[in-house]
């Protein structure tokens, strides 16, 4: 039977995880740039509306963007330069201001059904990050985060490091029209998984199941084994390229990425400092694809009307409407990956008795997204397979389903209850030492999200498991309660 502690680590991605994505555009240095409230581009802090989904999608700017920035970059290089190019370096500009901002996460965690040796517990903060992100001029988009950050997986004892990642991206490699561009760097932030359901735009103190999950390990002792080096894979950021682009109502991204995680979310890096992505130095890379489309609502790369309306307040100035989340439409999404996850069995300390293979393994789902009025609903589907993930002890492959549902309701502009419901399944090899054999979750993640200030954000939610709550224990029945703040 695989061991406690293996379990309560393989699982505990959903929190851990918080920690592999800043808020990628909930950062107030957009804020201070074109003088608006953050509601302009958000729903609910960080989860973004449409607006700030387009703004995202066209390389942090919209589109006439001199006409709404209030800040303007420093020039690098006279716009004639261009003419004379290859005579010339070809100009540019850089924010006038360091784009800088500040955000924090403050966690109390409350066990209410007794499977924490502590009955409480103190993460203050559990998150602090330093991130800058902005342009280069109209083709160029960076992005950059520092994260300070203290976790418990699961009530276990508190570990603290610090994580780094950065992006780069090169946009309109062909026209002007955002078809192409091509970023490197930390990839994945924002399209590895469905498109209507992303990690950096979630509203809970939880990330989705599907997303999270890892495979499970072995228990070393049951199975006869020194060591086990399992497939670390899960639907997160990673290094590499990713080449993106979108029109009115499509949107695509298609990447290589290093695949082999070295710090895999069930457990902290071996180093106190560590960047997100780093893999093991294998001979085989993984590829990704993401595929969206939108129906009604705010195409992908405009504004608002009402939003970007001289006569509704001071000209040429970007202000939220009233119904700020509003965009009645339906999105639909689909995602697959494909990679070789490096497998590695040792009995004894022998290497002749090491065992190192490759597991095939492959990801692909589809999910919705529908908006309309004060309601939110969304849900999706992942099927995958692993060829042969536990190496020397079977031969026999996994099978697995994850799966979501979830609502969201606007009862106040500043209030919002939401709740998801998703599980997961896995066909594990029966009657194999060391190797689990159920693996069943089905769980309810009700919370309630008040914006107590456009940037103060604060969160209540309780997992209740109807099925696998000793797979992920010390999440079951736990309150959890986040203030999240940006500056």
């Amino acid at each position: 039977m695989i061991s406690r502690k293996v379990l309560i680590t393989t699982v505990v991605a959903g929190l851990a995880m918080l920690i592999l994505i800043g808020d990628a555009l909930a950062i107030p240095v957009f804020a201070r740039k074109y003088r608006t409230s953050c509601i302009t581009c958000h729903e609910a802090f960080p989860r973004r509306n449409s607006v700030g989904e387009a703004f995202r999608l066209n390389g942090f700017q919209f589109e006439d963007d001199e006409i709404y920035r209030k800040e303007e970059p420093v020039e690098l290089g006279d716009e004639a330069y261009e003419r004379l190019w290859p005579k010339a370096i070809w100009p540019t500009d850089i924010p006038l201001t360091v784009p800088i901002s500040i955000l924090s996460r403050f966690l109390m965690e409350v066990d209410l059904d007794g499977s924490r040796k502590n009955p409480v517990t103190f993460l203050l903060p559990e998150e602090l990050e330093l991130v800058w992100a902005g342009n280069l001029g109209p083709n160029i988009a960076f992005y950059g985060d520092i994260i300070y950050l203290q976790k418990d997986f699961g009530g276990q004892p508190i570990s603290a490091w610090t994580t780094l990642k950065a992006w780069l991206e090169f946009r309109n490699l062909i026209g002007q029209n955002s078809h192409f561009n091509l970023r490197l760097g930390t990839v994945g932030t924002h399209s590895m998984g469905l498109s209507t359901a992303l990690d950096s735009n979630n509203y809970s103190t939880h990330f989705y199941q599907y997303t999270t999950w890892i495979m499970p390990g072995v228990d070393l002792e049951a199975a006869g084994l020194t060591w086990f080096e399992g497939n670390p894979f899960s639907a997160q950021p990673q290094m590499g390229f990713e080449l993106n682009g979108h029109g009115a109502r499509w949107s695509y991204a298609t990447g290589i990425v290093a695949g082999n995680a070295m710090a895999p979310p069930d457990h902290a890096p071996d180093s106190p400092i560590a960047f997100n992505g780093t893999a093991k130095n294998v001979d085989n890379k993984d590829l990704y694809g993401q595929l969206s489309f939108k129906f009604g609502g705010l195409p992908y790369h405009g504004l608002n009307e009402a939003q970007a309306d001289p006569q509704a307040g001071e000209p040429n100035t970007l202000t939220a409407k009233a119904d700020y989340w509003r965009d009645d439409s339906l999105q639909l999404s689909f995602w697959g990956y494909w990679g070789k996850a490096q497998i590695v069995t040792l009995v004894g300390n022998d290497e002749e008795n090491k065992w190192k293979g490759n597991s095939p393994f492959w990801r692909a789902g589809a999910g919705l997204l529908q908006r309309y009025r004060n309601i939110n609903l969304g849900a999706g589907y992942v099927f995958g397979n692993d060829d042969n993930p536990y190496g020397s002890l079977t031969s026999e492959s996994v099978d697995s389903r994850t799966w979501f549902a979830e609502t969201l309701w606007y009862a106040y502009p500043w209030l919002m209850p939401f709740v998801r419901y998703e599980g997961m399944s896995l066909d594990l090899p029966q009657d194999v030492p060391g190797v689990p054999y159920e693996w069943e979750i089905r769980r309810m993640m009700p919370g309630l999200k008040a914006m107590l200030r456009p940037n103060l954000a604060l969160t209540l939610e309780v997992p209740i498991y109807f099925e696998g709550g000793q797979l992920e224990e010390g999440f079951d029945r736990s309150l959890f309660m986040m203030l999240s703040m940006a500056f």
